[in-house]
């Protein structure tokens, strides 16, 4: 059998090749596309700061028409920083922009940018320099071992003594710089011990934070309040009692009471010493206040004055409370920063407005209020400080974000007694430790210097000035956990 086929094609291709008429060109040729740098290259700010100039590129197509919805990938390619758009496409006049926060390191950095029907990337560069002397650094002074058992959550400190609250060893007070021991920063000396009760709460004494109560009206220096943090679930459940220590004699502390919250558990501490009240976060049970003033001994659960649950039950976790002017802030893992009234509890403002994250510390200091922000939230991480603009009656509003590049969690904000510092503490990932930002312009502090912890970071960090120097006492995390005394003096001047 035959087949003709073949012939048929040679015929058409003959007759084709015959034509006079030239072929005509392609009727919708692909368009020759051109991608340029317009503004944001080549600039220089602090690490950790957002370029004052926004990274904008232009697209053209052939004849110079702009190039609308073509995609853009922006990418990170050196220094750690981040991005505000990571995908996008050009604007009806060709443009895609992204805004560029700068990463940790002193440094040149550079973000480029791919379009779609462009060969080449287009590059950005920025130098990060870091502003004032770079000859001042945090220095580590001392480091006090902890028993791995869990180790330290937090440090008190007053009057030249450090109360380390160490989980299951318990609650140990260190003189480093009160005279009685002759302990200084630089070598503590271990006053005294105690373990406190579990009070039935699963998993032991659970020592996580501390206040020491100077009775303005006794001028006794009597009690500690400790918080134990017993089990909890986020955003759900908790556990754990306020602790009152007597420590009239700090060489020989005895445990003579404590305060409980049916259903939930302590966390973070604040006092009104003037009016003897003492505030504590308590987790999904809000945030209590407690009259703490006379005689205090066995159950003192019925001393509390007052009670609120800000997000509502579904949607409060307080992890932080703080007393600042006439105002009471809270900062809520699940609905962000509050304002509070400090008699009533009663909500004045703020709240759901750190959808992203869970929330963590907070500090307050003049007009401005800084808060951290812990784990992953619906795959976010913890990595941001969130920096809140105050009304003249304390209501927040959101102002900025400072994000720290390659960390999991900021779990302890605070601001030096000067105004001058902002000091981060930061857990997990490559990059955790303590990061000192100058506040300089408190809206948006830059960062001055930072010291990486490994092996887990640091979870707290408490700030005292000991002999005119200052000092930030911060809980080094397991493997290996301690006491970790830094000197900041001068880091910001």
């Amino acid at each position: 059998m035959h087949f003709r086929f073949p012939a048929v094609a040679l015929v058409l291709a003959a007759a084709l090749g015959c034509s006079t008429t030239p072929p005509g060109p392609d009727p919708d040729p692909d368009p020759v596309f051109t991608a340029t740098k317009v503004a944001g290259d080549n600039q220089t700010a602090a690490p950790l700061v957002e370029l004052a100039t926004i990274l904008r590129v232009s697209v053209v197509e052939a004849g110079n028409a702009p190039a609308p919805g073509r995609a853009l990938t922006w990418t990170v390619a050196t220094g750690g920083g981040t991005l505000s758009a990571v995908s996008a496409t050009t604007n009806s006049s060709g443009e895609g922009t992204a805004r560029w926060t700068l990463g940790p390191n002193a440094g040149v950095q550079t973000v480029t940018v791919a379009v779609a029907g462009v060969t080449l990337q287009l590059t950005f560069s920025a130098t990060a320099v870091v502003q004032g002397p770079v000859d001042v650094l945090p220095t580590l002074v001392a480091t006090v071992p902890i028993p791995a058992n869990y180790g330290i959550h937090d440090t008190f400190v007053r009057d030249g003594l450090a109360f380390v609250l160490a989980w299951n060893t318990g609650m140990r007070i260190y003189d480093v710089g009160n005279g009685r021991s002759g302990g200084s920063p630089s070598n503590p000396i271990l006053v005294s011990s105690i373990v406190t009760s579990a009070n039935g709460v699963a998993g032991g004494a659970q020592v996580h934070n501390a206040w020491w109560f100077h009775n303005p009206v006794t001028l006794q220096k009597r009690y500690l309040f400790i918080g134990q943090e017993g089990p909890a679930s986020v955003g759900n459940t908790s556990s754990g009692d306020i602790h009152i220590l007597d420590v009239s004699d700090l060489a020989n502390p005895v445990e003579v009471g404590f305060i409980r919250v049916p259903g939930a558990g302590a966390h973070n501490f604040w006092m009104d010493e003037a009016r003897q009240v003492l505030y504590a976060a308590y987790y999904n049970g809000g945030v209590i206040a407690v009259d703490v003033s006379g005689t205090l001994a066995g159950d003192m659960s019925s001393r509390i004055v007052a009670q609120a649950q800000p997000g509502g039950s579904a949607s409060t976790y307080v992890w932080g409370v703080m007393l600042a002017g006439n105002t009471i802030y809270l900062s809520d893992m699940e609905s962000g920063f509050w304002a509070l009234d400090p008699i009533t509890l009663a909500t004045r403002g703020g709240g759901f407005n750190v959808p992203e994250r869970f929330g963590s510390d907070l500090w307050v200091f003049g007009s401005w209020g800084y808060s951290g922000t812990w784990g992953t939230r619906g795959g976010v991480r913890g990595n941001a400080i969130k920096v809140w603009a105050l009304a003249g009656n304390g209501v927040p509003t959101i102002a900025d974000s400072i994000i720290i590049p390659d960390v999991g969690t900021i779990s302890d904000v605070a601001v030096t007694p000067d105004g001058k510092a902002l000091v981060a503490t930061a857990e997990n990932l490559g990059s955790p430790g303590l990061y000192i930002f100058d506040r300089a312009t408190p809206s948006r502090p830059t960062l001055k210097q930072r010291a990486l912890v490994t092996n887990g970071g640091l979870h707290t960090g408490e700030i005292a000035i000991i002999g005119g120097r200052t000092y930030v006492f911060a809980a080094k995390n397991p493997p290996s956990p301690a006491l970790q005394i830094w000197d900041i003096t001068g880091v910001v001047p």
